[in-house]
C-alpha cells in the first residue's frame, strides 16, 4: 500500500462529488487529511452545489487535467460506475496523475496485504494477509477481503460482502450487499453479483 509522509506537500483532489465522492471526503476527514483536500471536480458540476460540507467543487475533469500539467495533485476517482471510474482514472494517470489510498482508520488492513492506488476503504472494512486489491477498488463498510484472495482493479465490494479466502474476483465486478464469494471460488470480471448471493466453487 502506497506510503504518503505527511510532511510532503500533500494535496487532494476528489474526483465526483455525489454521494461516493461525500464517502471518500468522509474517509479523508476521520484519517486526519482535510487540511490536504483541495475540493471536489465533476463533469456535472454546473447542476451541484458549490461546496460539498465546506470543500469547494473547483470544475470539471478537464479542469483538473490542466492542472496537473502544472502541479502535483494526489487523486480520489469517487464515481460510482466501475468502467467509468476506471477511464477517467486512465486518462489522468497518462497525465502524470497520482493516486491516494483512502483508507478509514476504522478499517484493518494487513501488512501482509497488496492495496492498489486509489482504493477506499470504508470504516470496518478488513483485507487480511496476502491478499491483493487492483487499483481503484472500494471496500465498504464490514467487507471482507479475505487471506490470500485477488481481486481486480475497479472492483466494488459493496458493505457486509465477504470474499472468501484464496478467491479471486475480477476486474470491475459488482458485489452487492452481504453477498459471499466462497473459498476459491472465481467470479469472471464485469460481472455483478446480487446482494445475498453466494457464488460456490464454481464460480460466476
Amino acid at each position: 500500500m502506497q506510503e504518503i509522509s505527511l510532511d510532503e506537500e500533500l494535496r487532494i483532489a476528489v474526483v465526483g462529488a455525489g454521494g461516493y465522492g461525500r464517502v471518500v471526503l468522509d474517509v479523508l476527514l476521520a484519517a486526519g487529511l482535510g487540511e490536504r483536500v483541495l475540493g471536489f471536480y465533476d463533469d456535472a458540476h454546473a447542476a451541484l452545489s458549490a461546496r460539498v460540507r465546506g470543500y469547494p467543487v473547483l470544475g470539471d475533469v478537464e479542469m483538473l487535467k490542466s492542472m496537473l500539467s502544472i502541479e502535483p495533485v494526489h487523486v480520489v476517482v469517487a464515481i460510482t460506475d466501475n468502467g467509468s471510474r476506471l477511464r477517467v482514472a486512465n486518462s489522468l494517470r497518462g497525465l502524470g496523475g497520482q493516486f491516494l489510498t483512502a483508507v478509514h482508520p476504522g478499517a484493518y488492513v494487513s501488512e501482509a496485504a497488496v492495496v492498489g492506488g486509489g482504493c477506499v476503504l470504508a470504516a470496518g472494512a478488513v483485507v487480511h494477509p496476502d491478499a491483493a486489491l487492483g487499483s481503484h477498488c472500494f471496500v465498504g463498510p464490514r467487507a471482507v477481503v479475505d487471506r490470500d484472495a485477488e481481486v481486480g482493479a475497479g472492483t466494488w465490494v459493496s458493505a457486509g460482502a465477504v470474499i472468501g479466502p484464496g478467491a479471486r474476483v475480477g476486474a470491475r465486478v459488482v458485489l452487492g450487499t452481504n453477498s459471499s464469494v466462497g473459498r476459491k471460488a472465481v467470479v469472471e470480471g464485469d460481472v455483478e453479483v446480487s446482494a445475498l448471493l453466494q457464488v460456490d466453487r464454481e464460480g460466476a
